[in-house]
């Protein structure tokens, strides 16, 4: 039976249309567009924009201190103290001081608590001589998804391309950090960093140590994996080469 050349390339176009018309919707849809999008001024008022201040920051694990005592400056340590694993702090004639969820003044005020047994009025000022290397967890479309170690600050930007930047499929106008803020249920909003990439403008949030941030596929990029994992092996391969059926 001979197929009339008129039909055959009608019923190839309106397939292709039809291909054509089902990649669009899908490229169109953002899985993620459910997601708020983060208000940098809602993170500042809670105090989550951006690192503490030497005044508010509680010190951790691997933290370096400077600790002097004004009165008796021939009991401050000759070097850097760090502190340990386990949160602590060792110094000669005091032993074990706990400083970890502590802030410098806090510790400096532990610290000649503890030295006024031995001492006239002791006051003992603590400084931060250096942070503990902090890290982010930067993953989804990413060159090389894994961790970022930082010290000091990071934006998402930065973090993104310290992982090798983003992937052809990556959703870049919908990045989504999640955010451990201490409470019940994380902190979790979307970023368009494309504004500035694309747009010049400052990025507004600076990522805090163990925030994950996540890239999401495109929906182009999910239409493409679609079409590889489902269309191929549904349709012919004439209607996958876009246009066979139509060339005669």
């Amino acid at each position: 039976m001979k197929i009339n050349p008129i039909k055959r390339n009608f019923g190839g176009r309106w397939q292709n249309l039809l291909l054509v018309a089902l990649l669009v919707i899908v490229a169109c849809s953002n899985k993620v567009a459910h997601i708020p999008e983060i208000d940098p001024e809602q993170l500042r008022a809670k105090g989550l924009s951006q690192p503490s201040t030497e005044k508010t920051y509680k010190m951790v694990p691997y933290d370096l201190i400077t600790i002097r005592f004004t009165y008796h400056p021939e009991q401050d340590p000759k070097t850097p103290v760090a502190v340990r694993p386990d949160g602590h702090i060792t110094l000669d004639g005091i032993g074990a001081v706990r400083a970890a969820g502590l802030t410098p003044e806090e510790l400096g005020k532990e610290i000649a608590a503890k030295s006024a047994k031995r001492m006239k009025d002791p006051e003992v000022i603590v400084t931060l001589t250096q942070f503990a290397p902090r890290r982010v967890y930067v993953g989804g479309q990413v060159r090389t998804p894994g961790i970022v170690q930082f010290q000091g600050e990071i934006t998402p930007i930065q973090a993104i391309f310290e992982r090798g930047g983003f992937t052809t499929e990556a959703q870049i106008d919908s990045v989504i950090l999640i955010r451990d803020a201490g409470a019940a249920e994380p902190i979790i909003g979307r970023i368009n960093v494309n504004r500035s990439l694309e747009g010049g403008m400052p990025e507004r949030v600076t990522l805090l140590t163990n925030d994950v941030i996540y890239v999401p596929m495109s929906g182009i990029g999910e239409a493409g994996l679609w079409v590889k994992q489902y269309l191929r092996d549904i349709l012919p391969a004439e209607i996958i080469s876009w246009g066979a059926y139509g060339a005669s």
